[in-house]
């Protein structure tokens, strides 16, 4: 077999791949999701939204401050213990207690979130430019494309 025989076929298997692998990874079914996911997104991942999130941060941490100065005040204004006024709290208002005790863990997962926002609105922006609804036929063009010229390669009679 010549070295263009070889070639050819090699581009032929290329082009099979590239026509298989938007079934094979179902992009017919997840590039449409993705387009809708990078939609929803788009007013969320802005800098100036960002920004926002950032300042709602700041004022979580002073309420967070503010409250591990105001249960104890509240307490001893009451004429309770810490524990009594926390036990009333738990009866009586168990959601505030519930977040009370989760501020410090909901102020981390918050940050996390936000430093992450943070450090991809750039790329959300240059990724929200990609055209994912087509993205799976430019494979199947192209595979198309690499299949009949390679076919047509291996199938043009040998010059003697």
């Amino acid at each position: 077999m010549s070295a263009n025989k070889v070639l050819s076929v090699l581009i032929l298997i290329v082009g099979v791949a590239l026509l298989i692998a938007p079934v094979g990874y179902k992009m017919f079914d997840r590039a449409p999701a993705g387009a809708d996911m990078m939609k929803d997104f788009e007013p969320v991942l802005t800098r100036p939204n960002v920004t926002t999130f950032q300042g709602h941060m700041q004022t979580f941490g002073g309420m967070q401050t503010d409250m591990e100065k105001m249960i104890p005040a509240f307490a001893q204004q009451m004429g309770v213990s810490e524990d009594q006024l926390n036990q009333m709290m738990q009866k009586q208002f168990p959601g505030v207690a519930n977040g009370i005790g989760q501020m410090d863990k909901m102020g981390q997962d918050f940050s996390t979130v936000i430093t992450v926002m943070d450090q991809n609105v750039e790329n959300f922006q240059k990724a929200d430019q990609l055209p994912m609804r087509t993205m799976p036929w430019f494979f199947v063009i192209a595979g198309g494309v690499l299949i009949v010229l390679s076919g047509a390669q291996l199938l043009m009679p040998v010059k003697k």
